[in-house]
């Protein structure tokens, strides 16, 4: 009977390669993994990442970012990788809440030219606190038609927030993909 429950899991998979799949359900797809603990050097936070990962800390993009780490698979036959970004940053126009915070991301995401199709936004329970998500597309010549979601939630400062980002490009195991990377994702702690 497993083997019969994982066979039509998988056969829904594949069906819905094309779909929109929701937060929800790369949440709720169950996949064993190994994994390695990572913790931030200064013990800010920690996260489990998939094993023989790269990854890089510091990782700072700009002058709003206090830390960050960037996290990546070995690249695919087609060059492609699943990536996992973590940064610490300072709010923009001095947004004092979450929810500010995500309402202006969101428009500056509506207005970003390589965003083709915002999949879903909105609250989430993922964490065990406020939390707010964005589910993109994009198209880039670089790096493939990638689907990126972001979960942005309070640090123990005011004004300063993370900005967890998982993004795969769309493969023929894209579903899994991105169910690990979730997964993922849903292992990071804040430690301080």
């Amino acid at each position: 009977m497993k083997h019969f429950n994982i066979f039509i899991l998988l056969i829904f998979l594949t069906s819905c390669s094309n779909d929109k799949n929701t937060l929800s359900n790369y949440s709720n797809f169950s996949k064993e993994f190994n994994t390695q603990k990572v913790e931030y050097p200064n013990k800010e936070f920690s996260i489990n990442l998939p094993i023989n990962w790269e990854f890089e800390v510091p990782y700072i993009e700009n002058d709003k970012d206090i830390l960050g780490l960037f996290a990546s698979s070995k690249p695919n036959a087609k060059g492609f990788q699943n990536v996992l970004l973590i940064k610490k940053y300072k709010g923009d126009n001095g947004n004092k809440d979450l929810k500010s915070e995500f309402n202006f991301l969101l428009k500056q995401i509506q207005n970003h030219s390589q965003i083709t199709e915002i999949v879903d936004s909105g609250s989430t329970t993922i964490f065990n606190q406020e939390a707010y998500f964005f589910h993109t597309k994009t198209a880039s010549e670089n790096n493939g038609n990638l689907e990126i979601i972001n979960f942005l939630i309070n640090s123990n400062e005011t004004g300063v927030y993370y900005n967890l980002t998982a993004s795969t490009t769309q493969t023929d195991r894209f579903n899994i993909e991105m169910a690990n990377l979730i997964h993922s994702l849903k292992t990071f702690k804040i430690l301080k």
